[in-house]
C-alpha cells in the first residue's frame, strides 16, 4: 500500500466505532482547548503585567549614576546625582536615539508632608516632567481631581499629585494645600506649599500610603537643586529595548562622571519572578493534558487492535507487511491527533472570544488595589504548537500498540475469538 492508501484507510477504519473515536477526539479537542486558552491567559499576563511596569513609571531605560544604580536600591531612595550635572545634554544626545519617543527627569524626595490641620505623614515623592511622561505613555490613575498641568509651574503655584492612602492619613482633598518639608544637598531643612492637584494610585497598597509627585521645577525648588536622580527613556515599541540600550551605552560611553543604562527588566525582578511562576504553572498543567491524551489515546488504540486481531491476520495473510499494519495504526493515531487538535483550536478560539467578552474581572492580586480584568491573548504558537504537540503525542502513544500488532502471528490472530 502507498502512503496515500494507508492514509486513507486508516481514516475510514476511525468510522468504524463512531462513539469510541468521538470520545478520544473530545479528549484531544478538549486537551488542545485548555493549551490554548492557558497560553493566552500567561501571554496577556506577561504583556499586561509588562506595560503595567514599564508605562507605570519604569520606562524602558534607566539613565543613573553608575554607583547608585549598582547597589539596587530602592529608586525613590535615589537623591540627586553629580554625575547628571549636565542632563540636558544627556538628554538631547538620547532623544536623537532611534525609538526614542522621549527622556524624562526625575528628581526623587524622601521628607514630611503636612496639612493645614497640622497632621503630619512622612512621603517618598518623585518630581517628573508630565509633558514628557504623557509621550512615553505613563499612567496615571487618578482617582479624584486632575493631573499635573504639562507647563512647569511658577513660583508660589506649586501643585502635586497625592497616593490615596497619603491624601486619606493627611486628611485633605483636591484643591486643599499642602506643606512638604525634605532637606536639601546640603542638610538644611527646606518647605514648599503646594496646592493638590488630585488623589492617584500606584497600584500597590503600601505605596499608596507615601507617594506623591510634583513637578520637577517644584521638586528642585524644594531640594534647592538643579539636578536630577535618574533620566527615564520611552521607547516606540519594547521589542526595540535591546537596540536601544546598546545605542544609550554607546553614546554615554567615556564619561568622566560614568552613567549606567538599565533595562527595565533588570528593575523589575517582580517580573521574572511572576514569569517564572506562571511558565511552572503552564507547564505543570501542560503535562497533564498530555498525560491524559496519552492514556485516553493509548486506550483507543488498543481496543481497536483487540477488536480487529483477526482483521489484522487476514491482512497479513494476503500478504500485508509488518511495517505496513503498523504504519496504518500510526496513520490513524496521526488522524486521531490532526481532527481533535482542530476542533479544540476552533473551541480554544471560541472560549478566549467568550471569555474577553464577557468582561469577567479578577480580584486584586496580593498587596495591589485594583482588580485586574480577565482577557485572554490569542496566541498562534499556541494554535500551531498544541496541533502538532497533540500529533506527535498520538503518534508515540500509537508506538507500542503498533508494534505488537505488527508482532502477531498469523496463525493466532485468524483463529482468534
Amino acid at each position: 500500500m502507498s502512503p496515500l492508501e494507508i492514509a486513507r484507510l486508516a481514516l475510514r477504519n476511525l468510522a468504524r466505532n463512531r462513539r469510541r473515536t468521538a470520545l478520544s477526539l473530545a479528549v484531544v479537542a478538549a486537551g488542545t482547548a485548555a493549551l490554548v486558552v492557558t497560553a493566552g491567559f500567561v501571554r496577556f499576563s506577561f504583556d499586561g503585567l509588562r506595560a503595567a511596569m514599564i508605562h507605570g513609571g519604569l520606562g524602558h531605560l534607566e539613565i543613573a549614576d553608575a554607583a547608585a544604580a549598582a547597589a539596587r536600591g530602592a529608586a525613590l531612595d535615589r537623591p540627586a546625582s553629580p554625575a547628571l550635572a549636565d542632563w540636558r545634554e544627556v538628554r538631547r544626545a538620547l532623544e536623537a536615539l532611534p525609538h526614542v519617543t522621549a527622556v524624562g527627569a526625575n528628581l526623587h524626595l524622601m521628607g514630611l508632608a503636612q496639612s493645614a490641620d497640622g497632621r503630619s505623614v512622612s512621603f517618598v515623592g518623585v518630581g517628573a516632567e508630565p509633558d514628557r511622561e504623557r509621550r512615553m505613555g505613563f499612567e496615571v490613575r487618578l482617582r479624584e481631581g486632575s493631573d499635573l498641568p504639562a507647563a512647569a509651574p511658577a513660583p508660589g503655584a506649586d501643585a502635586a499629585l497625592l497616593a490615596r492612602g497619603l491624601a486619606e492619613s493627611l486628611g485633605v482633598r483636591a484643591g486643599e494645600v499642602v506643606t512638604l518639608v525634605a532637606t536639601t544637598p546640603e542638610g538644611t531643612l527646606n518647605a514648599l506649599d503646594v496646592t493638590v492637584a488630585g488623589v492617584v494610585t500606584t497600584g500597590v497598597a503600601e505605596l499608596d500610603t507615601r507617594f506623591l509627585k510634583l513637578p520637577l521645577a517644584s521638586a528642585q525648588r524644594l531640594a534647592q537643586t538643579d539636578s536630577v536622580s535618574n533620566l527615564l527613556v520611552g521607547l516606540d515599541d519594547t521589542r526595540a529595548t535591546g537596540a536601544a540600550l546598546a545605542a544609550a551605552r554607546a553614546a554615554l560611553a567615556g564619561r568622566a562622571a560614568p552613567l549606567a543604562v538599565t533595562p527595565w527588566s533588570e528593575r523589575a525582578p517582580f517580573y521574572g519572578q511572576v514569569r517564572d511562576l506562571y511558565l511552572g504553572i503552564f507547564v505543570f498543567l501542560g503535562t497533564i493534558v498530555v498525560v491524559l491524551v496519552v492514556l485516553a489515546a493509548s486506550n483507543t488504540l488498543v481496543m481497536s487492535i483487540m477488536e480487529r486481531v483477526r482483521e489484522i491476520g487476514t491482512l497479513r495473510a494476503i500478504g500485508t507487511g509488518r511495517g505496513q499494519i503498523a504504519a496504518l495504526l500510526v496513520a490513524e493515531a496521526a488522524w486521531l491527533g490532526a481532527l481533535g487538535a482542530l476542533a479544540g483550536a476552533a473551541l480554544g478560539l471560541g472560549a478566549v472570544l467568550g471569555l474577553n467578552a464577557a468582561g469577567l474581572r479578577m480580584p486584586p492580586p496580593p498587596g495591589a488595589v485594583d482588580p485586574i480584568d480577565l482577557r485572554l491573548a490569542l496566541v498562534p504558537e499556541a494554535f500551531a504548537g498544541g496541533a502538532l504537540l497533540m500529533i506527535l503525542v498520538l503518534v508515540l502513544a500509537a508506538l507500542l500498540p503498533a508494534a505488537r500488532a505488527a508482532r502477531l502471528a498469523i496463525v493466532d490472530a485468524l483463529g482468534h475469538v
